[in-house]
């Protein structure tokens, strides 16, 4: 199987060129050995200021020799005179075979530029047509057409073929195709069209769900870390917006609310349910003391006590992180809806991290269920799925494939805080910024040594002190580094995670779901802070089973 660069996307969203050029990149990943590299959507330019050319090729194979074949893939209609072939761009008329012979041209001197002497070679492919004949300028057997496109492998390998080993030039070539000669990574901005191609790709759940009519208006959606849930609630809530509805979010963690307040409608209230439920019971004149250490209960009792008898008063209701919310909460929540209203549902029960919560159905409503991950590196979830993490094998469908980097392992306090540091630092060697890197531990806050220090290695920590400000905001120290937990931080996500504070001796059902959840919160890249005896516990889990370590 030939090694693709960079992975290949999803086919979500893609217009019918892009889907040509998608099909025939999977056709050839397939058929071609590994000793057959292939690149897609290359840049090129050349020449400078007014005189500068600039163009993108669609595919690039390369042998172990190090030569090189272009391929060109034009979907639609095309015209074949004898001057050229011309395509139609919404009634601009383009030269395809002057492009062609641009490209081709441009990628010659290039690589003479930079002193690369290895064959180069070319191909128009053409899915929706069958040649008849050829052109003066484009010979019939650089054409590949409809009939000829299930034996582009065997020409390939004809034409190209293997080569002969060449490990030094086809470095170089390589190297040469990957940028490495002139270009250092921009982490930003790799993560901002990394973001945005999980959001497009995401947006299956928003697009079609809504769609859905369920007698009850209970729509439940159960869906992996990075299917799109905060995507669906946002376009649910703005809709609702739109329509003039009276609308509420409702979610567990505070952090998450946060986050979804600086993205809703500024008409709809976003809230914890405690945040809510502290609101009712306020509104009803009662004073809550939040020092004593039974007050989330007493206000969550009173809260419902006051729904029973009050009137319905939504129209749209979005619950999220409902494996989080116990039976009780979510049926007094119900009961704020009004005849006709529509009340979704969003879930994860592989994030389910606290003991006290049971799974409970809701008989009326219509279940929707993703296990696609758009989000998380396609290496970590690879990782995820040989740990054995959740029920069900989560689909990689990230167009960033990452990679997981060795686990640094601590036996003590000291080690804890060096490697932890120490993890922070590569991720600075990869080019993300400080504001990028989120620590984030397996330990809640009254257990975590990090989450009690005011720095960790030269920089200064931001962490959540356990307080609260006379209208129930989390109180945060000032500092660079952000440290949470996993469960505080369930439902966020960041370009680079450190996740640590990892010290389990088993790998049981919570201990499953915790590392789920820390794994799945990276965007780009994970740094793993383990101790021994989880090293020894992972060990374990790959020995007894036939899954590899994803780097094997």
């Amino acid at each position: 199987m030939a090694r693709t660069f960079p992975t290949l996307p999803a086919k979500a969203a893609l217009n019918a060129g892009d889907y040509a050029e998608l099909a025939l990149l999977e056709m050839l990943e397939r058929g071609l050995p590994d000793i057959y590299s292939l690149f897609h959507s290359v840049d090129w330019s050349r020449g400078e200021g007014a005189s500068e050319q600039h163009g993108e090729i669609d595919i690039i194979v390369i042998n172990q020799a190090g030569d090189v074949l272009l391929i060109e893939v034009k979907a639609g209609n095309l015209e074949f005179t004898p001057t050229g072939i011309f395509k139609d761009y919404h009634g601009d008329r383009k030269n395809i075979t002057a492009q062609i012979g641009l490209q081709y041209g441009a990628l010659r001197g290039r690589l003479r530029d930079t002193n690369l002497q290895v064959k180069l070679s070319h191909y128009l492919v053409i899915p929706n047509h069958k040649v008849e004949s050829e052109t003066v300028l484009w010979p019939r057997e650089r054409i590949v057409d409809s009939e000829d496109l299930e034996h582009l492998v065997s020409r390939i390998a004809t034409q190209l073929g293997p080569g002969l080993p060449a490990p030094d030039v086809h470095a170089r070539v390589m190297a040469f195709f990957l940028n490495r000669f002139k270009v250092a990574l921009d982490v930003s901005a790799l993560a901002g069209r990394i973001q945005e191609s999980a959001s497009r790709m995401a947006a299956g759940l928003a697009t079609w769900v809504p769609r859905i009519s369920a007698p009850s208006g209970l729509i439940r959606v159960i869906g992996t870390a990075g299917s799109g849930k905060t995507q669906l609630a946002l376009q649910l809530l703005r809709q609702a917006d739109r329509d003039g509805l009276k609308s509420a979010y409702i979610c567990f963690n505070r952090p998450l609310a946060d986050h979804l307040s600086r993205l809703a409608p500024v008409r709809t209230p976003v809230e914890t349910f405690h945040e809510y439920a502290a609101r009712v019971v306020r509104a009803a004149g009662q004073v809550i003391d939040f020092e004593r250490p039974d007050t989330f209960d007493l206000i969550t009792g009173e809260c419902i006590r006051l729904l029973e008898v009050a009137p319905p008063d939504l129209d749209f209701l979005v619950l999220d992180e409902m494996q989080d919310l116990q039976p009780e909460w979510v049926l007094a929540l119900l009961s704020r809806l009004k005849v006709d209203a529509k009340a979704y549902l969003l879930e994860d029960p592989e994030q389910q991290l606290y003991k006290d919560r049971i799974a409970f159905d809701l008989p009326d409503a219509i279940t929707v269920t993703s296990h696609e991950n758009f989000r998380t590196p396609r290496a970590l979830v690879k990782l995820i799925n040989a740990l054995g993490l959740t029920d069900t094998e989560v689909e990689a469908r990230a167009t960033h494939s990452g990679e997981f980097s060795d686990p640094l392992v601590y036996d003590s306090t000291e080690e804890l805080v060096s490697q932890t540091s120490q993890a922070i630092a590569r991720c600075l060697q990869r080019g993300f910024g400080i504001a990028d890197i989120v620590v984030v531990s397996m330990r809640g806050r009254e257990r975590s040594v990090l989450q009690k220090l005011d720095t960790l290695g030269q920089w200064t920590v931001k962490r959540f002190t356990g307080k609260y400000d006379p209208g129930s905001a989390s109180i945060w120290t000032e500092g660079e580094v952000l440290i949470d937990s996993v469960r505080r931080f369930k439902g966020q996500a960041a370009p680079a995670i450190v996740l640590t504070e990892c010290d389990i001796t088993e790998l049981d059902a919570l201990n499953r779901r915790l590392l789920f959840c820390g794994l799945t919160r990276a965007r780009m890249h994970l740094e793993w802070v383990i101790s021994k005896s989880t090293a020894t516990v992972l060990e374990q889990k790959f020995r007894n089973s036939d899954s590899q370590p994803p780097n094997h």
